[in-house]
């Protein structure tokens, strides 16, 4: 099916099937992240507020009663950090009431079910993207399948509440400003505004859509269509802040405070230690290389390799635009037609996101999957040169074959690495990241692996009455006992840090809060021995030490 994929048509409605079905057939094989549990009280602490806001006196019940069954000592205050959108969160506390759910295991796999279908949502619009610019059904799927196979996305598209979530809304508002640059109109200007909007109270990085879209504007607008224009601009504007505060309902009351007590607690916001080359840093201090080079080192060949064609095709193009802008001319010149206008949204979108991370000291840990959505921006670019040269050398049958065999070997080749680390891609490296390497950064960040060792543990110690399990790293493993399955959990007792040594078994996902080279707050006792560990493709997921009898 890729061989052909210029000359013949791909049937979408096959792909996306496939995709779907792929799916519903996996959706159960994923761990557990441990943000899931917040997001839940978050989604009922919001749903409560609204129905109770709309006088649903039944629902607001409901709510309350689900809201107060949620315990646990390591969550963050739902009423100081109440901070975040309702766009998945509320829906998914609405699917749990209607089905009634009432099972841990129930409600987490559906919720993982629910962000697997934002991501699919993603698919579709980015499928539109790709056939709006480039007008081949084929050029677009092929989009969709890198997309699809990018195996950090795919893994999270399985539990990652947030970015997931965020990169769908981020395609989708994309779609919608492509469609303003076809046709300015009012239906397309608040349209892109409503999902701007919707985008933002996911993730603040949003703001660079308003800010884009006006930008280029000024370099782009009409003189003889001006009053017109300006007028959508502010169309644009207001419809942006009704939808924003629609849309957050933390800014229902006291709009103007509430939006700076959003601001005022990011800084409150993980100010641990990132595990990165071997070295702690803040989360608000990291090297300027550190996206960079976890893009480099969990992105699949395949991608960065015609990533980095097309981005540098685009670069150079520009460039030259730029050099040639004309005094008289700078509007008519800087881009030409709507297609480069296009084009010309996602390298400055890109580069403008990018360098602001990087040089703005914007807090990352757990990888780089707070911009997982640049993932967009990267097979936008993959697709772009894949176009340019297909079109160039179209009639050369060797060149293209040639092409097609390699983009089918390093399809494969991802594809293959895909199955290797299922259901754990989200710890995924590629074939030119050494081990050595994948030991110097964090992996298992959010836990997904911790049900498996509690299983492995309650397995083989059936005849004990009692386990009692330390954890020497930075992590909430008390947040996964209620997610075990088939098995008798109470004999689980988890120990404090202080009472490490008087495990049984000590637990490790090589996370810390501290520098550890410094602070011994999670070393290993002298009475525990290494027991097991859990390696994917060389990387270490977690580390099992046991007390010596």
């Amino acid at each position: 099916m890729i061989g052909r994929f210029y000359n013949q048509s791909l049937n979408k409605y096959l792909v996306f099937l496939i995709f779907l079905i792929i799916g519903i057939l996996i959706f159960k094989d994923f761990g557990h992240n441990i943000d899931e549990k917040f997001h839940r009280l978050n989604g009922f602490y919001w749903l409560r507020y609204v129905s109770e806001y709309l006088g649903l006196d039944q629902l607001s019940l409901l709510s309350n009663t689900k809201l107060e069954s949620i315990q646990g000592f390591t969550l963050s205050p739902i009423d100081y950090y109440n901070k975040y959108g309702i766009i998945f969160d509320v829906p998914a506390a609405i699917i749990e009431i209607i089905l009634r759910l009432e099972n841990p295991i129930e409600y987490y796999k559906i919720r993982h079910f629910l962000v697997f279908l934002y991501f699919y949502i993603g698919l579709i619009f980015f499928y539109k993207i790709l056939l709006n610019r480039f007008k081949n059904d084929n050029i677009a799927l092929i989009g969709v399948i890198l997309l699809f196979c990018t195996p950090r996305l795919l893994g999270d598209s399985f539990q990652n509440i947030k970015d997931i979530v965020f990169l769908t809304f981020v395609i989708i508002t994309s779609y919608y400003y492509f469609k303003t640059v076809d046709i300015f109109s009012k239906k397309n200007i608040v349209l892109f505004a409503l999902f701007s909007a919707a985008s933002t109270t996911v993730r603040m990085f949003a703001i660079f859509f308003p800010l884009t879209f006006i930008t280029l504007w000024l370099f782009s607008f009409s003189k003889k269509k001006f009053k017109k224009e300006i007028t959508y601009i502010l169309l644009f504007v207001a419809s942006y802040i009704f939808f924003l505060i629609f849309f957050w309902p933390l800014l229902w009351e006291d709009t103007i405070n509430s939006l700076v007590s959003y601001f005022k607690i990011l800084n409150d916001y993980f100010n641990a230690k990132v595990f990165f080359l071997n070295n702690y840093y803040s989360s608000n201090l990291l090297p300027y290389s550190y996206i960079p080079i976890w893009i480099i080192i969990s992105t699949p060949l395949l991608h960065l390799i015609l990533f980095f064609l097309g981005f540098s095709n685009m670069v150079l193009r520009f460039f030259k635009r730029f050099t040639n802008i004309k005094s008289r001319s700078i509007y008519a010149d800087f881009w030409r037609g709507k297609n480069e206008q296009k084009d010309f949204f996602i390298f400055f979108s890109f580069v403008f996101i990018t360098l602001g991370v990087i040089f703005l000291n914007i807090k990352m840990y757990n990888s780089w999957r707070i911009v997982y959505f640049l993932y967009f921006f990267i097979i936008y670019f993959a697709i772009y040169y894949m176009n340019i040269y297909l079109t160039k050398y179209k009639k050369n049958l060797l060149k293209k074959n040639i092409f097609k065999f390699l983009f089918l070997i390093l399809i494969i080749l991802t594809t293959y690495r895909i199955t290797i680390y299922h259901p754990y891609q989200s710890f995924y490296f590629n074939v030119i990241t050494s081990d050595k390497i994948k030991n110097t950064v964090e992996v298992d960040y959010t836990g997904l692996s911790s049900i498996q060792f509690l299983n492995k543990i309650l397995e083989e110690n059936q005849d004990k009455e009692i386990i009692k399990i330390g954890i020497a790293s930075w992590y909430p493993l008390w947040r996964m006992i209620e997610l075990i399955e088939n098995k008798d959990v109470s004999k689980i007792k988890l120990v404090s840090n202080k009472e490490n040594y008087t495990s049984d078994y000590l637990y490790s996902n090589r996370i810390s809060d501290v520098d550890k080279r410094y602070n011994k707050k999670y070393d290993i006792p002298s009475n525990f021995f290494k027991y097991d560990e859990f390696i994917i493709d060389g990387a270490i997921i977690y580390e099992v030490y046991k007390r010596v009898e």
